[in-house]
C-alpha cells in the first residue's frame, strides 16, 4: 500500500534529543548529551603549561562545538551514512552556509536560549536517509536526510529548513535545554530523598514518582517547543535576510501540517516535543506579514503553475479528418481550457497568472454564462468557435463550466493544503 511521506518528528532537533536523556542512556552518543556544565570546562582546571609552550598552544574548543564535533564522531563510528555526491553536498552547503555567514555577523535575537555572541564554523551535511528529516548538533553541525531533499520544491524551501537548524545551534538550545533538565532532575531527586525520609509507603512513593515524571515530560517538552518556535522565528528573518523567500519556509510547513492532518488523530499531550505544524504555519504567516512580504506561494513550490501548451487535433467536431493545431491552457498539467487561437490562449493564461499571483482563493471564481472570472476580472470568454474544438462540450457555456470547476478544484486543493 502507497504511503504518505513518514514524518515521525518534523525538524527534530538536537535540542530535543538532549531533552530525552533517559533513552539516549547507553547509546554512544549519551556520554555526550550527559555533559553537565561542569564537566564541559573540566579542562580549564587543569594547571598550567609553563610559559614557554602557551604560544604554542592551540585555543580551547568551544565546549558547544567539542559537544557536536564527539557526536559527529561518534554517529560516523555507529554507521551514519552520508551522501557523497557533489552536486547535492554542494547545493546544501552553498544554501547553508549563506545563511550562516549572516548570522555569525547578525546576531538575531533570542527567544529561547541566547544570542548567537561566538561566531561557529558551520558544517553542513547529507544523510542517506529516505526520511523527511533535519536536524542539528550543538557548535554548527547541520544535517539534512536525503528524503527532505527530495520533498522540498525549491532552494526557498531548503534554505527555511537550513535557516531553522542553523537557529538551534546559534542560540544555544541544547545548552539551554541541558541547563534546564538538570534543574528539573534536581528537583525530583529532591523530591525522591524527601519521600524515603518522611517514609512514604512503596506504593504511594511509585505513584508520587510516575507524577513527578510527568511533570518533569511536560516541563522539558515546553521548554523543546519555545526552541522550535525560536527557531522558526528568527529562521525567518535569517533566510529572508539571506536573499531567500520566506515564503518557502511556510510551504514547507504547510505541507508537514497536510501529512499530520491525514495520519490519525492522536493527541499527544504533554508528550509532545514540537509545536503542531499547522500552529507552527500561522505563526510564521504572521511573521512573513509583520516583513511586509507578500505570500505567494506559486514563488517556492511546483503547485498552481500556469501554462499554454499546443495539441494536434486530427479529427473536427463531426469526426472528419483534419489538421489543425489547438492551443491548451493548463494549470498543473490539468486542461482549462483549449482553443483555435493561440492569442486567446495565451490572454486566458496571463489572466490566470495575474490573478494566482494576487492571491486568486476559490471564492474568487465566478462564471456568468459563457465567462469564466476571477475577483470580478474576466480570465476567459468561450466562444461557439471554441465549442466545436474536439474535447470542448458543444455549448460556449458548457465549455466556460468545465473551465470553471477544473479552476476551482485545483484551488480547493491548494486551500486543503495551505490549512486557510
Amino acid at each position: 500500500m502507497m504511503s504518505l511521506p513518514r514524518l515521525p518528528r518534523p525538524l527534530i532537533t538536537a535540542a530535543a534529543a538532549a531533552s530525552l536523556g533517559t533513552v539516549l542512556a547507553g547509546s554512544p552518543m549519551a556520554t555526550v548529551w550527559a555533559q553537565t556544565p561542569a564537566q564541559t570546562t573540566a579542562d580549564s582546571s587543569r594547571p598550567a603549561k609553563k610559559d614557554k609552550d602557551k604560544k604554542d598552544k592551540k585555543p580551547a574548543e568551544d565546549s558547544e562545538v567539542r559537544m557536536g564535533r564527539e557526536a559527529h564522531e561518534d554517529m560516523l563510528r555507529s554507521g551514519l551514512k552520508l551522501v557523497r555526491d557533489p552536486k547535492t553536498q554542494e547545493r546544501v552547503e552553498a544554501i547553508g552556509k549563506k545563511i550562516a555567514e549572516y548570522v555569525n555577523t547578525h546576531p538575531i535575537e533570542a527567544g529561547y536560549g541566547a544570542i548567537n555572541s561566538t561566531p561557529y564554523e558551520y558544517h553542513f551535511y547529507v544523510i542517506d536517509d529516505p526520511d523527511i528529516n533535519a536536524f542539528s548538533l550543538p557548535g554548527g553541525y547541520i544535517y539534512v536526510n536525503k528524503g527532505l531533499l527530495n520533498f522540498v520544491q525549491s532552494d526557498d524551501e531548503l534554505a527555511g529548513v537550513l535557516g531553522h537548524e542553523v537557529i538551534h545551534a546559534a542560540h544555544h538550545h541544547v545548552a539551554r535545554l541541558q541547563r534546564e533538565q538538570n534543574r528539573i532532575n534536581t528537583t525530583m531527586a529532591l523530591g525522591v530523598l524527601a519521600a524515603v525520609l518522611a517514609r512514604v509507603p512503596t506504593t504511594d512513593m511509585a505513584n508520587a514518582m510516575t507524577g513527578i515524571q510527568l511533570v518533569a515530560l511536560q516541563k522539558v517538552n515546553g521548554f523543546g517547543q519555545s526552541a522550535e518556535r525560536d527557531a522558526d522565528k528568527a529562521g525567518v528573518l535569517a533566510m529572508e535576510k539571506s536573499g531567500y523567500n520566506p515564503v518557502g519556509m511556510l510551504t514547507f510547513m504547510e505541507r508537514l501540517a497536510r501529512d499530520e492532518r491525514s495520519r490519525p488523530d492522536v493527541e499527544q499531550g504533554i508528550f509532545r516535543t514540537h509545536p503542531p505544524s499547522q500552529a507552527r504555519a500561522k505563526a510564521i504567516t504572521d511573521e512573513i506579514k509583520g516583513m511586509g512580504r507578500t505570500i505567494n506561494r506559486r514563488e517556492v513550490t511546483n503547485e498552481l503553475k500556469v501554462a499554454v501548451r499546443k495539441v494536434a487535433v486530427t479529427r473536427d467536431a463531426a469526426g472528419n479528418p483534419a489538421d489543425l493545431v489547438a492551443s491548451e491552457v493548463t494549470l498543473d498539467g490539468k486542461s482549462i481550457f483549449r482553443t483555435l487561437s493561440s492569442d486567446r490562449a495565451k490572454a486566458a493564461a496571463d489572466a490566470l497568472d495575474a490573478l494566482l499571483d494576487d492571491d486568486l482563493q476559490l471564492y474568487d471564481v465566478t462564471q456568468r454564462g459563457n465567462v469564466v472570472m476571477g475577483k470580478g476580472k474576466p480570465i476567459l470568454t468561450a466562444t461557439p468557435e471554441d465549442a466545436v474544438v474536439p474535447g470542448n462540450p458543444n455549448l460556449p457555456d458548457l465549455v466556460a463550466t468545465q473551465a470553471y470547476k477544473t479552476l476551482r478544484v485545483a484551488l480547493f486543493k491548494q486551500m486543503l493544503q495551505s490549512g486557510n
